[in-house]
């Protein structure tokens, strides 16, 4: 089994609520998107991906829905570090706080339910945008888990977590400052170290996390912040360790991190980042390690995977266009 990621086609990707300070002008208007550049860095994006040894998965949008380009809001994997199959994992799909995306859910939830995830849900009065806002950092026996809220996610979902899901402690943050409205803007796990950007957090959950990570934790600068280099894409594909950064982050911070062990790949997302807040991780969901033909999928949840993959998308359309 590979990692994978799922991402949606960016043809309906435009501003519509103006929900995070990214979004807007100086004068408050809603800023505009390029839609040829926006999918000339979507197609490159998926290029490198594929080209490290990822399996790139693609769900479509529909016009109405012009923010799922962002599908790292889609929801959360119970299970996904685990290994598991597909089927013995659940997808909790997102609540979304902001009215434009709701109706993202029930199709993230479909799209999961025919790719062989098991389906949950959280109590309807809580809004919580799914992995965004809840992951584990470290590995073994540092692993942290680590849940933020103020702007999207809703401080009940933090106890949820940790009583009625993981059954082991989860590390709650509040988040300070809007232009960092989920903790995976200012938070990125590396494997053995993890990013933070603490400005981004109030003053006691700064030195909550200064306590839970030591010596682990590498901070963040203001340049870097504001390329949004907390919102990179970590993964790991056999012995390599894997960064994808967005363009604009500094050389000598890109150095800095490889010292760690770490191979830093610029994109250049800024369509995405520039115009919509969201960055390389806003851009991908987590499937974890999976394959068309792992144990326990239905035939039509395999051939549903085959259908989805990108090569296959491009073998029947061409460079998606």
């Amino acid at each position: 089994m590979k990692p994978a990621v799922l991402m949606a086609h960016p043809r309906h990707f435009a501003i519509k609520g103006g929900a995070n300070p990214h979004t807007r002008n100086r004068d408050k208007t809603l800023k505009e998107v390029d839609p040829t550049v926006a999918l000339e860095q979507w197609n490159t994006y998926v290029d490198q991906l594929l080209e490290c040894g990822l399996d790139v998965y693609v769900i479509d949008a529909t016009p109405e829905l012009t923010g799922m380009v962002f599908t790292a809001n889609a929801g959360f994997i119970y299970g996904l570090r685990e290994r598991k199959h597909s089927p013995q994992k659940t997808f909790f799909p997102s609540h979304f706080m902001v009215e434009h995306r709701m109706g993202e859910s029930e199709r993230f939830a479909d799209f999961m339910t025919n790719f062989g995830f098991q389906v949950g849900d959280i109590p309807d009065q809580w809004r919580w945008e799914g992995e965004a806002d809840a992951f584990p950092v470290l590995r073994d026996e540092d692993e942290v888990w680590i849940f933020t809220h103020n702007f999207r996610s809703d401080t009940e979902v933090g106890d949820w977590l940790e009583s009625g899901l993981l059954n082991r402690d989860v590390l709650s943050l509040k988040l300070s400052d809007e232009r960092y409205y989920h903790g995976d803007t200012a938070i990125c796990d590396l494997g053995d170290h993890v990013l933070v950007y603490l400005d981004a957090l109030e003053p006691v959950s700064q030195e909550r996390i200064k306590e839970a990570l030591g010596d682990r934790l590498v901070e963040i600068e203001e340049k870097d912040a504001r390329a949004f280099l907390g919102n990179s894409f970590y993964v790991e594909v056999e012995e390599r360790r894997l960064l994808f950064v967005p363009a604009g982050v500094r050389k000598k911070t890109q150095k800095d991190i490889a010292k760690l062990g770490v191979e830093v790949i610029e994109i250049d997302v800024s369509e995405f980042f520039g115009k919509g807040g969201g960055g390389p991780k806003c851009m991908v969901f987590n499937l974890g390690l999976c394959d068309p033909a792992e144990a326990g999928l239905t035939e039509e949840q395999s051939a549903f995977r085959h259908a989805r993959h990108i090569k296959s998308l491009r073998r029947r359309r061409g460079r998606i266009r």
